[in-house]
């Protein structure tokens, strides 16, 4: 490993991602393969799916690192990455997405790229040789399901998931985790160049494929790197919004069965809906006491996420370093 080569990676992937994303943007909309940006005046139409870009800028991780844990790391990606561009064409029902989620764990599983003693603060190495695995099962339908209902807004599934993998990153880095290091700066520079075109107001999205590829990638990196707690602590915000809305609409539905969590006013400010049947969100409670644009929904959820993030790191200094 040398900064130079991580430097490289860091470029080649973000200008992949970047090259990839503005052709999609033409490929897909010479193709008629738009939706509308609901929360626009105007209803632009935005081409979607576009998370194929994140992957192959992802992918590239490969030319720098070939072991069976970045092996296992891609195949869960791409695996996350199918399902979600399935759904994309023919819509799955409610509780079939998490279901088929699990699929992106097993080769995590099969090729043995985790280690069943993970660290915990306060307690240190435990050995979970039979329930680690199932907690793999369980971990990529959650953060898949977690990334795929944050993906409202212009950029914010892109942005929380970029902020909330940087601890990884640094823990790779400052433990000398040379595998961790290359998925995970392959991936943030992914990230970082999609973000571009999908923040406010955005030129792409992301899709199903590409909110179930960034769930997947951070529970993929976060047992690659042995850093689970680090990682947990850093995604409160997108675990928190999933357990809201889970509990308040009580199980997996699909979003055309749901009521709007916020209402749309005239001037398109949103504001939290009143209606109690409508789900808890993390946007419904932040926009719960006065309207707020679309663009500042967004930075106040992703403050949320840089807060779970600098807790994380302080999780580091003191348990983990």
């Amino acid at each position: 490993m040398s900064l130079i080569s991580l430097a490289v990676e860091f470029i080649a992937s973000f200008a992949v991602t970047l090259i990839l994303t503005i052709y999609l943007e033409m490929f897909l909309k010479k193709r008629n393969m738009v939706v509308p940006d609901a929360h626009k005046k105007e209803k632009p139409m935005i081409p979607r799916p576009g998370g194929l870009a994140v992957l192959a800028g992802t992918l590239l991780a490969l030319v720098f690192v070939n072991n069976k844990y970045a092996v296992a790391f891609m195949l869960a990606l791409i695996i996350a990455f199918l399902i979600g561009l399935a759904d994309d064409i023919k819509k799955f029902g409610g509780p079939e997405k998490p279901v088929l989620a699990v699929l992106a764990s097993l080769p995590i599983i099969f090729l043995g790229a985790y280690s069943s003693t993970p660290y915990l603060p306060f307690v240190g190495h435990v050995t979970i040789k039979i329930l680690y695995p199932l907690l793999v099962l369980a971990g990529f339908p959650i953060y898949t399901n977690a990334t795929n209902m944050i993906d409202i807004f212009n950029g914010l599934v892109t942005g929380t998931t970029a902020i909330s993998i940087l601890p990884l990153v640094v823990y790779d880095f400052l433990k000398d985790n040379v595998t961790g290091l290359y998925l995970g700066i392959a991936l943030e520079a992914s990230l970082l160049a999609f973000f571009l075109r999908h923040k406010y107001p955005s030129k792409i999205f992301p899709g199903d494929s590409g909110s179930m590829l960034m769930g997947a990638g951070i529970v993929g990196l976060m047992i690659i790197s042995k850093a689970e707690v680090i990682g947990i602590i850093a995604t409160l915000p997108l675990i928190f919004n999933g357990f809201f809305i889970l509990s308040s609409i009580g199980g997996f539905k699909e979003h055309s069965e749901l009521l709007r969590p916020l209402v749309i006013l005239d001037d398109y400010r949103m504001v939290a809906s009143k209606d109690p049947k409508a789900p808890i969100t993390l946007a419904r409670l932040v926009a719960s006491q006065n309207p707020m644009s679309e663009k500042e929904l967004v930075y106040s959820i992703m403050l949320l996420s840089a807060v779970s993030v600098v807790l994380s790191f302080i999780t580091m200094v003191v348990f983990y370093l």
